[in-house]
């Protein structure tokens, strides 16, 4: 299934220089504004801020060497907004054994993606649960080559729920992986909805999403088009249309209007996945 955006943007100009930090901008000032003066907790724009140092910071040579440039054999899969690797890196000291990562690396053109990287590392380096995918760092590169952007992730050995229902190729998941799968995916959920200083709406749950790791425990993944929730006496967030075909909420795709109910709509869909098989 295609994500649709039906928004445009321009690219803003930026530096020739690596980048330490990314410079995010909080999304919840353009949401829909109440005319009450209650204060708010913290946006994750601030508590990002406060964990941004915890982020490892990748040259573009770093992630090449990696991925043996970039090396087709070893692509895990492909989107509208880049492609995503499986790499290898040396720990931070240097010290130690080599490991595993999937690296997604962006497309050159186009302001989306470049939003969506940084939603990513903003939201990613902020929340802590062990069915969301953990986010080891990144690479932001401008310069007379163009613009790089890159996100280093935990690699996740058992590709995507959506793999395991629909590829034949693949064995039928038994009852007890589905069910724990489904479970580990609601905890997820629950976590960005609920265990947050402010709510977290996921807005493109589906089963591509749901990565699997070695014991087949699913991690939620790509959060490029999160958004923070309604505060205070708000009701909604009200923002342009963006998801995946069949699994977006009906009436947020008729209204513009985002909740959490629109993430648990989204929930059904791919439990109706995980039960029949079908999509």
């Amino acid at each position: 299934m295609q994500c649709f955006y039906i928004f445009k943007d321009k690219l803003k100009s930026k530096s020739q220089q690596p980048k330490s930090a990314p410079e995010l901008k909080n999304q919840s000032k353009s949401d829909n504004k109440s005319t009450g003066s209650i204060a708010s907790p913290r946006s994750i724009l601030e508590m990002y801020k406060e964990k941004e140092h915890s982020l490892r910071v990748f040259s573009f040579s770093e992630l090449r060497n990696a991925t043996t440039d970039f090396n087709r054999l070893l692509k895990l899969g492909e989107g509208g907004f880049g492609s995503v690797y499986k790499g290898t890196i040396m720990p931070p000291n240097g010290q130690g054994d080599p490991f595993e990562v999937a690296i997604k690396k962006l497309n050159q053109q186009g302001f989306q993606g470049h939003k969506q990287w940084l939603a990513e590392v903003q939201f990613l380096g902020v929340v802590e649960h062990s069915n969301l995918v953990k986010l080891l760092g990144y690479c932001s590169v401008d310069g007379e080559r163009g613009i790089q952007r890159l996100l280093v992730y935990e690699y996740m050995p058992n590709k995507t729920l959506e793999d395991h229902l629909f590829n034949r190729a693949l064995p039928i998941l038994p009852w007890k992986t589905r069910l724990q799968i489904i479970l580990g995916a609601a905890r997820g959920l629950a976590y960005l909805h609920e265990g947050l200083e402010v709510q977290v709406i996921y807005r493109d749950f589906k089963s591509s999403n749901v990565l699997l790791d070695k014991n087949f425990k699913p991690k939620l993944s790509d959060f490029g088009l999160a958004r923070e929730g309604p505060t205070g006496d708000r009701t909604h967030v009200s923002t342009a249309v963006v998801g995946t075909y069949g699994y977006a909420a009906p009436e947020y795709v008729e209204t513009g209007h985002l909740t959490i109910k629109s993430d648990i709509w989204s929930f059904g869909v791919v439990l109706y996945e995980i039960l029949t098989g079908r999509r």
